[in-house]
């Protein structure tokens, strides 16, 4: 199974979190040193795919065809992915800071916001281009 950036990176930072609990659990200095390395090991290879990602369009063309049903299922609960739509675009918000849980300002994940995001962002598609794309938004898929 191949995994996208995102969830490369979810992975990432829950062992870095999981670190760094140990580390400041424990009294030993060289077990913490331990840890510590651990974590930078885990940054490292974090920094790497990002740089990875942004440099080949591999994680940012759009993979897959969603109908509304479909994206409504990516809504950001229980440990699913946040997906949006906006102008046609699915884009994965599982890491953006401001969409935790899926909601962001009144708004949920699984949803077309192309008219939310067209009014309050004017239209400005630069908001968007850190975010990694997962698919493209159809009206019906044709059987």
């Amino acid at each position: 199974m191949r995994f996208n950036v995102a969830t490369k990176l979810y992975n990432h930072q829950m062992r870095i979190n999981y670190y760094t609990l140990c580390m400041n659990t424990v009294v030993c200095p060289q077990i913490k040193k331990y840890y510590k390395n651990l974590i930078a090991a885990e940054l490292k290879e974090s920094r790497r795919l990002v740089i990875r990602s942004t440099f080949t369009n591999e994680y940012r063309e759009p993979r897959r065809e969603f109908t509304l049903e479909e994206l409504s299922k990516y809504n950001g609960e229980n440990g699913k992915p946040a997906y949006v739509a906006v102008n046609g675009t699915v884009y994965d918000l599982s890491l953006a800071p401001s969409w935790g849980g899926g909601t962001h300002f009144g708004l949920y994940a699984g949803k077309d916001l192309s008219s939310e995001f067209n009014s309050c962002h004017k239209g400005i598609m630069s908001i968007l281009t850190s975010l990694p794309r997962v698919g493209a938004l159809i009206k019906e898929k044709i059987i």
